[in-house]
């Protein structure tokens, strides 16, 4: 097992579109050293973000594939941090800059071209680069990876911290919070803002394994119980504090994606019911079409896949004489097909043999309820 993050933190375009049929966010990565294989997956793992989480402004990443430190999956980071005042917001709060720029309906570049999330990823990892979910007993799920980090770029992440010397918590930046900050509290209720900042006590709670975060939508989402957070002692600058407690949320539970380590041979592409409440309470809307549990359009079958000329789309059981809207986008983001077609029997075959030797990006959308699922498609 290996640490996901090297920090208590952490140009492709997609689209994904609510039960409206409005979009629900629009990531745009700046890709670094990836190789095409590391850049699908990754692009795998966006398009689940994506489908999560309600942004009228585009979030750009700046992604890098390189060499990292020993032991070091990965890392990803807010590009700075910002005030946002108004009607329910909290005081003292700043917000990850997605977030920040989510809440506020702009950039906060007045270019409108700001950098929200900066990660890296190790190019020297054994890694597995399918997206099913499934890598073999010695390789790292490079999309569970990623994921992981990208939920810390988009605010999953607290100030709380031991000073140099290990001998006292401090949790204020300049005397700011971030939202996770002001929903943690310990295991009999009391807010961890009501401790000294920086103490001894206050490190005691980081580090005394009995740590919470009272999220109403993600206590709700674990059947009203608080969920624990990671607090071990001593405590590790590189997953303390800013992760679901990996002892509760083990990787075969479906919370377990932002827990602070994860094993070769191990994945999980869901957020998690509970980070998604989380994310939620701290002002993020969620996107009604694509519930993990419940969106019955993943359930969709593409076949043959790879393949040559012509692709067949089987739909779910509830899908018949539905209206659709196909369309796929090639590895740069670019769209190369679009389509309205009426399913027959469950069932819509497509000519694609247009297109040249490559990876691809099909998003079906029912027209009548918004619902649209994305599946990646190789044309050999």
């Amino acid at each position: 097992t290996l640490d996901r993050s090297s920090a208590a933190s952490d140009v492709y375009k997609r689209q994904s579109n609510d039960s409206n049929g409005s979009v629900c966010s629009t990531f745009i990565v700046n890709y670094t050293g990836f190789t095409p294989e590391a850049q699908a997956a990754f692009q795998f793992a966006v398009d689940i973000w994506a489908n999560t989480i309600v942004s009228s402004v585009p979030i750009r990443i700046n992604a890098n594939y390189t060499a990292l430190g020993p032991g070091v999956l990965g890392s990803a980071a807010p590009n700075g941090f910002f005030v946002v005042t108004g009607p329910g917001l909290p005081p003292n709060t700043v917000y990850a800059r997605a977030l920040a720029e989510k809440l506020q309906g702009m950039d906060t570049d007045l270019g409108g071209m700001s950098i929200d999330i900066n990660c890296n990823f190790s190019s020297s990892i054994n890694w597995y680069f399918g997206t099913d979910a499934s890598p073999a007993f010695n390789q790292f799920d490079f999309v569970s990876v990623v994921l992981h980090e990208l939920g810390h770029g988009l605010g999953f992440v607290g100030f709380g911290r031991a000073n140099a010397q290990n001998t006292e918590g401090l949790l204020r930046n300049s005397g700011f919070l971030t939202p996770y900050d002001n929903f943690v509290e310990t295991g009999t209720g009391v807010s961890i803002l009501t401790f000294a900042d920086p103490s001894t006590a206050l490190l005691q709670q980081f580090t005394g394994g009995f740590l919470f975060n009272a999220s109403p939508a993600a206590t709700a989402a674990n059947s009203g119980v608080v969920p624990e957070i990671w607090a071990p002692n001593p405590f590790n600058q590189g997953s303390s504090y800013s992760h679901w407690d990996d002892n509760v949320f083990p990787n075969n539970n479906v919370n377990s994606l932002m827990t602070p380590t994860i094993g070769n041979g191990q994945a999980n592409h869901d957020t998690g019911p509970i980070t998604r409440g989380l994310f939620e309470d701290m002002g993020w809307t969620l996107c009604p079409s694509l519930s993990v549990d419940d969106f019955t359009l993943e359930r969709l079958e593409v076949a043959p896949n790879p393949f040559n000329d012509n692709i067949r789309i089987t739909l779910p059981g509830n899908y018949n004489d539905s209206d659709f809207k196909i369309s796929i986008f090639d590895i740069n983001g670019r769209a190369v097909y679009s389509e309205d077609a009426l399913s027959t029997n469950q069932t819509i075959d497509i000519d694609l043999s247009q297109l040249t030797t490559s990876v691809y990006f099909m998003t079906l959308k029912d027209t009548t309820t918004g619902l649209a699922v994305t599946k990646k498609i190789v044309k050999q």
